[in-house]
């Protein structure tokens, strides 16, 4: 099977095509985020690299909610497929802080990459399908299952202390998930006054802190 970036045997003009669809997608990314979905027009997604007001229809004939459904579907299809197979390849025989280290770092690379995504996701969330958001529930729930089972392995070898699983990775999940969100409203004013490293570093920490036997 293809894969889907490998551009073997595309024509100029198919990847001249890709090109313009890959910009009106960043366009539109960048001005959702900005402006919001619904104040953001088609003449306004084009206008912003330049290109001709009616073009945007030839790549995307549903229009703006086509080119949402896209930016988001593309972030939840590709970020957390990669988030999910780098927890799979974790080992278990890692000490508990690396592991720890490595899930944060794994967060951080795939999920918090796109500040423009992750604030369509906290703004929009009134457009997204019933079947987009169920989706997305379930690749959380997958990822709070991989992590579940890995920390089960450390308690089981009394690592670790033994309470609610579900409490101990949600706990840790959260402090991640706040970090971002402050992240992308906030930036270099965010409540954390720390770089990302760091706070990894204080979180991991103080959460083996809690669960230390």
């Amino acid at each position: 099977m293809k894969a889907k970036n490998d551009t073997t045997n595309l024509t100029s003009r198919d990847l001249q095509a890709m090109e313009r669809r890959g910009q009106l997608l960043n366009s539109a990314k960048e001005l959702f985020a900005l402006q919001g979905y619904h104040a953001t027009t088609t003449r306004q997604i084009t206008k912003h690299i330049g290109m001709a007001d009616g073009l945007i229809y030839h790549y995307f004939p549903e229009g703006k909610k086509q080119i949402l459904d896209m930016i988001l579907n593309e972030f939840l299809e590709e970020r957390y497929l990669l988030v999910e197979s780098e927890i799979a390849a974790l080992k278990e025989t890692m000490p508990i802080n690396e592991l720890l280290i490595s899930l944060g770092n794994i967060f951080f690379t795939y999920i918090a990459k796109d500040k423009n995504v992750l604030m369509i996701l906290l703004k929009e969330k009134s457009v997204f399908s019933e079947e987009y958001t169920k989706s997305f529930n379930q690749h959380v729930n997958l990822l709070m299952e991989q992590t579940k089972k890995l920390i089960q392995v450390y308690v089981d070898r009394r690592e670790i202390r033994s309470f609610d699983t579900f409490m101990m990775v949600n706990q840790f999940w959260s402090a991640i998930y706040s970090y971002i969100v402050q992240d992308v409203f906030f930036d270099n004013h965010n409540m954390y006054h720390s770089n990302r490293d760091s706070y990894l570093k204080q979180i991991v920490d103080y959460t083996l802190l809690t669960w230390k036997i």
